[in-house]
């Protein structure tokens, strides 16, 4: 870079622009990114320890003036972009506020223009406190905007009002996502009628679309479940995305609808327990029985035979599921400051190294015979019946 008159803070700069839509952009960021941290606060730094305090106080009106100028004018323009390309509402804002400060690439031109004689070096520093300045002030608009302009754009009544529901079912399901979808086909299939509750109006749109019908709405409402016609079912499936809410849900069901049986899908074991102390009648982890498959398969593929393996995937699921009822138990028991304490942990320990030992067992004693019996007959087997 020196060679062509450029600073070698330019020349990284122009570097990386390149390389960036390179085929070893990848590479690059694979390499850079433990040190991304360590980088990113060395220059926030070196901006920090180039500020000239003495500067600042004499032309401190004069720095604090042109940063509101930069900052004002650079988000005009930003604004004007956003409207240009639709951005609109909380998402334009978001967009002007984030980019209004001077970029720091300002320090590269700066250094570059005094090393070519651009600029009177008596200006270089003013402007350079503009630049930091602006970056510092960055915060305090994400403040601004979390605080005055988001709430603006989240108010209530921006959403859609709730579908008037003229269906009552045997099963009301809330939440439509990948998980309501299979309950719900599967019921449908099978002649069992119900209704369909899920609070994303996109998501209800796109079953409409495929015909399967789905109301919007928010089934923690009171109102709403009453209008689905929750005095008259018999089972509720909460499947829903938000874990709070569910667990709020199955405690107000379970509270003012003792009739109903309440099934319901957890995220990950201790959503399992809140679901369960909340009163759930049945409750499932959503990715426990794909894992499981998933395991047989992969015993498969190793060469366990097809039928050991499927013996073994039954077994596991059978010691787990009692294992989870234990730990369960110790869970429930604890408050809730010690509920993951030593005991919980000991006895997760333990039941782990007797699910090992168990299924060495199985393995060892009680499948060879069963192996035997289905494996394939020998060639030509049938030439004894000729």
């Amino acid at each position: 870079m020196s060679l062509v008159g450029l600073s070698p803070a330019l020349g990284t700069f122009l570097a990386g622009v390149v390389l960036a839509n390179s085929e070893f952009r990848h590479e690059l960021e694979t390499n850079i990114e433990p040190f991304k941290g360590l980088l990113l606060g060395l220059f926030f730094i070196t901006v920090g320890a180039g500020i000239q305090f003495p500067v600042l106080t004499e032309n401190l009106g004069l720095v604090l003036g042109l940063t509101l100028g930069v900052m004002v004018a650079k988000g005009a323009v930003l604004f004007g972009l956003a409207l240009l390309f639709k951005l609109r509402g909380a998402n334009g804002w978001l967009f002007t506020l984030s980019l209004a400060q001077a970029g720091e690439f300002g320090f590269v031109l700066l250094s570059y223009s005094t090393q070519n004689h651009v600029l009177p070096a008596d200006i270089v520093p003013i402007l350079s406190l503009v630049v930091a300045i602006s970056m510092f002030l960055t915060p305090l608009l994400f403040i601004l905007y979390d605080v005055l302009v988001l709430p603006r754009y989240q108010d209530n009544s921006e959403q859609p009002d709730p579908d008037d529901i003229d269906e009552h079912g045997t099963v009301i399901i809330a939440g439509i996502g990948r998980f309501g979808q299979i309950i719900n086909r599967l019921l449908r299939a099978n002649g069992i009628h119900t209704v369909v509750l899920d609070r994303e109006p996109g998501q209800v749109e796109n079953m409409r679309q495929i015909k399967i019908q789905s109301f919007y709405g928010d089934a923690s409402r009171p109102d709403l479940l009453h209008t689905a016609g929750v005095d008259e079912a018999s089972l509720f499936v909460v499947a829903i995305d938000e874990r709070e809410q569910a667990v709020a849900l199955v405690e107000h069901l379970k509270h003012s609808h003792g009739h109903l049986r309440v099934l319901a899908r957890a995220f990950d074991r201790q959503h399992h327990y809140q679901l369960r102390e909340a009163g759930a009648d049945f409750v499932i982890n959503e990715t426990y029985y794909s894992a499981l498959a998933m395991g047989r398969e992969a015993l498969r593929s190793v060469g366990v035979h097809p039928f050991k393996a499927q013996k073994l995937g039954n077994a596991f699921d059978d010691l787990e599921q009692r294992h989870r009822e234990a730990l369960y138990q110790t869970w429930v028991e604890k408050p809730d400051g010690e509920r993951y304490g030593t005991s919980y942990q000991s006895l997760f320990i333990e039941l782990e190294e007797a699910l090992s030992t168990a299924m060495d067992d199985d393995r060892d004693d009680h499948h060879e015979r069963s192996e035997r019996e289905w494996a394939p007959p020998p060639k030509n087997y049938l030439s004894d019946f000729d």
